[in-house]
């Protein structure tokens, strides 16, 4: 847990009914991105329920860890929970009313960038880019790709892909992801040098040969669970979203 995390939970427990620490919560915690006002999200709902505030919602979201931002509507009352992020709003469907906010950690994460407390990192999208570019933008931030480490990551990474379902270009669809194959030792490896240690390919045993390939994900029937596959990625622009 952050510094700035601990302070806000201190704040909030010596001062539980104040509605000025209840401002503070919303401030220190979400940030509103009102490109995606009057939206909902169509995908990675955790919950819809009945909220009396705005200040009320973001504290359901707090709740579940798994919770990174959430929509609200205040004449409706209602509060939608999202276990991913809203990155275009060609994944949404328009509707008046709706507020949208993620969750973030002033002075750490970019102004731009979301924070995931269920991975504990900032992430953020930057467009789409060929391989290169989109390493020198995820660098400018002392960040890189996103490194799938489980099975709840990788889910959690094909939900922020099936943002750009809609992209005619197949490989516009596809999310760079940290992957490199050493011929040498015939294994996989992040961009340190160390073996992944999650890897579902959509083949069972993929290893490209003579030709420097970088790891992707590919979208597939399912939008919780792409399968890997890797190209050179020096042709087409793929989605750029980095961590730190």
């Amino acid at each position: 847990m952050t510094l700035i995390a601990i302070r806000l939970y201190f704040k909030l427990t010596v001062f539980a009914f104040s509605i000025s620490a209840c401002l503070t919560e919303l401030i220190l915690n979400f940030k509103n991105d009102n490109r995606f006002d009057n939206f909902v999200l169509n995908h990675g709902l955790l919950s819809q329920t009945y909220s009396d505030s705005l200040v009320s919602c973001a504290r359901k979201c707090i709740k579940d860890k798994s919770c990174i931002a959430f929509h609200f509507n205040q004449g409706k009352l209602q509060c939608r929970g999202y276990e991913t992020l809203m990155l275009t709003s060609n994944a949404g469907t328009h509707e008046e009313g709706w507020q949208y906010y993620y969750i973030t950690i002033f002075g750490v994460c970019p102004s731009t960038y979301a924070f995931s407390r269920a991975f504990n990192y900032c992430l953020g999208y930057e467009g789409l880019s060929l391989n290169a570019e989109g390493v020198a933008k995820c660098q400018r931030h002392g960040g890189n790709y996103m490194l799938i480490r489980g099975a709840d990551e990788n889910r959690f990474a094909s939900l922020l892909a099936y943002n750009f379902r809609s992209l005619t270009s197949r490989h516009h669809r596809q999310l760079m992801i940290q992957g490199n194959y050493d011929d040498v030792d015939e294994k996989w490896k992040d961009n340190s040098g160390i073996t992944l240690l999650f890897s579902q390919f959509v083949n069972d045993e993929y290893k490209p040969k003579r030709v420097i390939h970088k790891l992707y994900l590919e979208q597939t029937d399912s939008p919780e669970n792409f399968l890997m596959l890797s190209r050179r990625g020096i042709v087409h622009p793929a989605i750029t979203l980095c961590t730190i």
